[in-house]
């Protein structure tokens, strides 16, 4: 049984009947697609560690943020469906590129509908700003394995997707400039995010009450997520430099083919 998973040297290459690795337009559009997602994961960690301490309830861990009760809450439930979503929706060039993007959008689904300590049911205490400061959840344990289980998913497909994906190099073409600077950055994402995940696994049981203290979890995600993003971000070429001629003649294709579409329902120029 194949598997989306490739290492070789010849991994991830883009068949010719695959209209999304052959049309102009559709590599740009899902080109735009990543640097959207890449745009969520940069901007989560940085709005809920400034939100958080703006409100002095700065969480321990993000995922600690799904029980703040003033907006935030809200935000990282939001931004974790929008990257599931996105991703579910990417399509990459080849189909396995797909389905690997798909697995790690129905992980990050999980990771935002299964909180960390199970759900809330009550509230046993009030604090002082007359939030919930010691509530009642069900299902904590359940809770804890599949959110911990779909995070640890995610992140390894994240990493894989920076250090096998992202990094391989079209058969048949020549390694140009700015696909060396792309890969400089996918390689140093994918070690920050592997170090990170694995920092996390380990902190609680190897440096105890001082990794709580120091909320480590929530930094150590913080870097994942924003290695996530500029890899992402990488991907959709978010700056000049990183974009290949034929990058550029996409882009030109696309803007040409939204004209057309333009004029066909008489939007374009008169």
């Amino acid at each position: 049984m194949e598997t989306p998973f490739e290492t070789g040297p010849a991994r991830y290459q883009p068949p010719p009947s695959y209209p999304y690795a052959r049309d102009p337009k559709l590599r740009f559009d899902q080109r735009r697609l990543a640097r959207v997602v890449g745009f969520f994961a940069f901007s989560m960690p940085i709005v809920l560690g400034l939100g958080g301490y703006s409100l002095g309830r700065f969480r321990v861990a993000l995922s600690d943020y799904y029980y703040e009760p003033i907006v935030l809450g809200d935000f990282f439930v939001g931004c974790l469906v929008a990257i599931g979503a996105l991703l579910m929706a990417y399509r990459g060039w080849t189909p396995k590129v797909a389905q690997l993007a798909t697995l790690a959008g129905l992980a990050a689904l999980v990771v935002a509908f299964v909180p960390m300590a199970g759900w809330i049911t009550g509230c046993r205490e009030l604090g002082p700003d007359a939030t919930c400061a010691d509530p009642t959840t069900s299902f904590p344990e359940i809770g804890y394995w599949v959110h911990a289980s779909a995070a640890g998913l995610l992140f390894a497909i994240l990493a894989f997707f920076c250090l096998f994906v992202f990094t391989k190099v079209p058969g048949g073409r020549d390694m140009t400039p700015a696909k060396w600077r792309r890969n400089v950055i996918y390689i140093l994402s994918g070690l920050t995010i592997a170090v990170s995940a694995i920092a996390i696994a380990l902190g609680d049981n190897l440096v105890g009450p001082a990794w709580r203290a120091n909320n480590l979890t929530f930094w150590a995600e913080a870097l994942i997520l924003a290695a996530f993003g500029v890899s992402w971000m990488t991907q959709g070429r978010a700056l000049g430099r990183l974009s290949d001629p034929q990058d550029h003649a996409d882009a030109k294709a696309a803007r040409e083919a939204r004209g057309r579409q333009l004029n066909l329902f008489g939007f374009g120029p008169s």
